[in-house]
């Protein structure tokens, strides 16, 4: 068996030792290479998959990466980005004990370039190294491997396609079934493809209405839920993190999950779980900003009556499913608003109480352990929304198990200075920016997320100027995020994912079907499949 080579840091995420300074510099040399420079090493900030190291201030930036026990090919994989000044060369180098070239080449921008040393001997210990020989490119994503001489997968990407599986949880917002709340607050009947069906074009280019191919369904049914369990598990969905709500008088919205999902037939075939969306209910269906009556519906805190219900009921109603997501045998469950969760109980240390409380049912209930997760976020979507300061304190002091997104807008991702439009891709970068912070800040691990779309124009009133943004729902539409742009960010997010290895191969997805802020991996007239053939081309046999 070849022994496997291996690039430390070759995401550049490892920002340990480097000094920073302005504009998201860090200076001095990257974690694990060497280089005859130490300015300007990474940038935190620019770059089409920030962080992104820059040659051009470290000279020869060289990494020895191992020895051959056998002669192999060696495969040489980055990303180059054209990011910083244009008309960018990157010198790169595969280089032997001797410093004698086994293969070179010049790049341009580009990802998942490779070059390839054949036929090196047993015996011989492999360098790589990267020389910017025009103007600024900023390098990524680098790996090595090795293969049979001749074979065209390296050995390592062999192994990674049976071993290293990615689960893909995409978030269900059940607002589109029936329900009494909506009957008493709007009116009978309602649910929100009746404002999916009313959207307009709010400027010139805007695309609403986007009807679903599969009609106006009642997810309730369990017909209509087969449907998606079938489109899930077909094109690379492993979970649905279902919104789920309840508040102090009780569920709300539940009957997607009670009703279509569990009575599904074929629901073996998707795992579950639940994401408590314990925020403010405002009246935000049909709102418009200038008429500054925005109501209150429902709070998200509750009584630590109420919490004790909760966890008795997802335990024996949703845990003990066959079809409920275990991450290392524990159920998964996550809170949304950790400020709601903290306020209900008054402290942190009563707010672990409660959690530790919780954890000692699920164990109870035969599991080894209750896997805690929390949505983290800087900027609040919804009315009433806040996050708790000292976020890597506060995993601590909770013992949280892991964090992750709902959306990359809870991170900068909408460009208000562009408004009505923003860029897909300039949100992806805000997003990874944070991600890249989050490998740094945080003691637990974060799990990725990957937003499709975001266009909440139909919970807009049909009246509702749309001259600046305002709040709640008057915000900047997403343009450019097409199938080949969202698969892009999944190819990204994979390549981070398989390059840390004591990271947990999970991404989190906004969303199935989060139709009335335009987020759906369920087909919409525009693209039709084309989200979800994204997914299966980057998720299924993930390698």
């Amino acid at each position: 068996m070849q022994a496997r080579l291996e690039v430390v840091n070759g995401d550049f995420g490892d920002l340990t030792g480097l000094t920073p300074g302005n504009d998201g510099w860090y200076s001095g040399l990257p974690k694990g290479w060497t280089g005859s420079g130490a300015n300007y090493a990474i940038n935190n900030k620019q770059g089409a998959m920030p962080p992104v190291c820059n040659p051009s201030q470290l000279g020869r930036l060289s990494q020895q990466v191992g020895t051959l026990e056998k002669t192999a090919d060696v495969v040489l994989t980055f990303d180059v980005s054209d990011v910083f000044n244009g008309g960018t060369v990157l010198k790169v180098s595969i280089l032997d004990g001797a410093q004698d070239q086994l293969a070179s080449g010049e790049f341009t921008d580009g990802a998942d370039q490779t070059l390839v040393a054949k036929q090196v001997p047993a015996g011989t210990s492999i360098t790589i190294l990267f020389e910017a020989t025009r103007s600024t490119p900023a390098l990524d994503n680098v790996s090595v491997a090795v293969r049979e001489p001749g074979s065209n997968m390296p050995d390592a990407a062999k192994s990674r396609a049976v071993s290293v599986p990615i689960t893909v949880a995409a978030y269900y917002y059940p607002g589109t079934h029936p329900d009494p709340r909506w009957d008493k607050n709007k009116y009978p009947g309602f649910t929100e493809w009746d404002e999916i069906k009313a959207a307009k074009p709010r400027f010139p280019g805007h695309i609403q209405p986007n009807p679903p191919v599969w009609g106006y369904q009642n997810e309730a049914n369990p017909e209509v839920m087969a449907q998606k369990i079938t489109a899930a598990a077909d094109y690379g969905v492993n979970a649905f993190i279902f919104d789920w709500y309840y508040y102090d008088d009780g569920p709300y919205l539940d009957d997607a999950l009670d009703e279509g999902f569990l009575h599904a037939t074929n629901n073996a075939r998707v795992k579950f779980a639940l994401m408590w969306a314990n925020h403010d209910w405002y009246d935000i269906q049909g709102y418009n900003p200038a008429d500054n009556n925005l109501k209150l519906l429902y709070p998200g805190k509750v009584t630590p009556a109420t919490w004790d219900k909760i966890c008795d009921l997802v335990i024996d109603k949703y845990f003990k499913h066959p079809s409920y997501w275990l991450v290392d045998g524990k159920p998964y469950f996550s809170i949304y608003e950790m400020s709601q969760f903290l306020d209900s109980f008054g402290s942190i240390e009563n707010a672990r109480a409660a959690l530790d409380k919780f954890r000692e049912k699920v164990r109870a209930a035969g599991f080894p352990g209750l896997h805690v997760n929390a949505i983290v976020w800087g900027e609040p979507n919804l009315p009433g929304g806040k996050t708790p300061p000292g976020w890597p304190k506060l995993c601590r002091d909770l013992a949280l198990d892991s964090l992750t997104s709902y959306t990359w807008v809870h991170h900068g991702a909408l460009n208000n200075a562009t408004f009505p439009l923003s860029d897909y891709v300039w949100g992806r970068d805000k997003y990874l920016s944070f991600w890249a912070r989050a490998k740094t800040e945080y003691s637990i691990p974060y799990f990725p997320n990957a937003m499709v779309n975001w266009d909440n124009s139909p919970r807009a009133a049909a009246g509702a100027g749309w001259s600046r943004p305002a709040a709640h729902v008057v915000n900047p539409v997403v343009t450019g995020n097409t199938p080949a742009a969202f698969k892009q960010s999944l190819e990204i997010i994979k390549q981070r994912l398989l390059a840390a290895p004591t990271q947990p191969k999970i991404i989190t997805i906004n969303a199935w079907n989060e139709w009335p802020e335009g987020s759906c991996l369920e087909p919409a007239q525009q693209y039709g499949y084309g989200y979800l053939e994204a997914v299966k081309s980057v998720f299924t046999n993930a390698k």
